[in-house]
């Protein structure tokens, strides 16, 4: 059997765990139902995955509703003269007054998603998404997400309107708001992976260009001592930097810490530097 999405995986729980309280169930059917339909409720069939439509008409049966599955949709019969219905309109006159609660934003967030809600591998990228074929349906997700100070992007596409978010966190939040407490682990650990190997990138790529400036610092002051002691200023260096001009010369591709340990007696660091500036110093003197 083929592996489910992590889309899929996150509908699948969150339509098992979190719906076993009447409230829970209905806000969620609520959103399932008013996220694919006009606002008086004229859709008769519901977009679900396959392995979701089991789960969804036993949830729908709780509520004595009929419904018919076939070729990804359900088709339901008499959700007008139900008290689901009833919810519906207790929840539409919440977003018209905007006083949607947090409690039923994330529940109607929970149904709208697993109808037309899609979630991204965390391995690919981060992102949520609602694609619903009325303006109406975008604006109701995105008074429920703002309801939760998840900011989004709504979009208008052909036939279609998207509202989306790709912030991490946002993310995160989203996954557990909607009841879906593996799914964001999975996805948190997905993310500090890739989140350390990211560190890991920036660290070797800091290291490589620290080597490659070490190396054009090292070639240029080979220049610079080779010119000196082919000049007549040879004869003026003092012992010390006649020795430190020897040393880098035999040891071009060496750190200053390397080339101190090689004087004798030995230096330190900042004690090679300025031999080397020194050095420089009488290089131009041949400019």
């Amino acid at each position: 059997m083929e592996e489910d999405s992590f889309s899929v995986r996150v509908k699948l729980e969150t339509a098992t765990k979190a719906v076993k309280k009447p409230v829970q169930r209905q806000t969620a059917l609520c959103g399932l139902f008013l996220s694919q339909s006009s606002v008086n409720g004229s859709a008769k069939e519901i977009r679900v995955p396959d392995r979701l439509a089991g789960i969804i008409i036993q949830l729908f049966e709780a509520e004595k509703i009929r419904c018919i599955y076939s070729k990804g949709k359900i088709t339901v019969k008499d959700i007008h003269s139900s008290e689901l219905w009833n919810r519906c309109e207790e929840l539409l006159s919440d977003f018209a007054n905007d006083s949607l609660s947090v409690e039923d934003a994330r529940r109607f967030l929970r149904g709208a998603f697993w109808g037309c809600g899609y979630c991204s591998d965390p391995g690919k990228s981060y992102r949520i998404e609602f694609i619903v074929q009325n303006r109406e349906n975008a604006v109701l997700i995105s008074s429920a997400l703002n309801a939760l100070s998840i900011k989004h992007i709504n979009a208008e596409r052909k036939n279609a309107f998207a509202v989306y978010f790709k912030n991490g966190d946002d993310v995160s939040d989203f996954l557990s708001y909607i009841g879906s407490p593996s799914a964001m682990m999975e996805f948190e650990n997905v993310r500090a992976e890739k989140d350390v190997n990211s560190k890991v990138f920036r660290a070797v790529n800091c290291d490589a260009g620290n080597t490659r400036r070490q190396a054009e610092a090292a070639v240029k002051r080979n220049e610079l001592i080779t010119r000196v002691m082919e000049s007549e200023l040879a004869g003026k260096l003092s012992p010390e930097l006649r020795e430190a001009a020897k040393v880098h010369m035999e040891n071009p591709g060496a750190s200053l810490a390397e080339l101190g340990a090689m004087m004798d007696p030995p230096i330190g660091k900042s004690g090679m530097r300025h031999r080397l500036e020194k050095i420089a110093e009488f290089a131009e003197q041949l400019q």
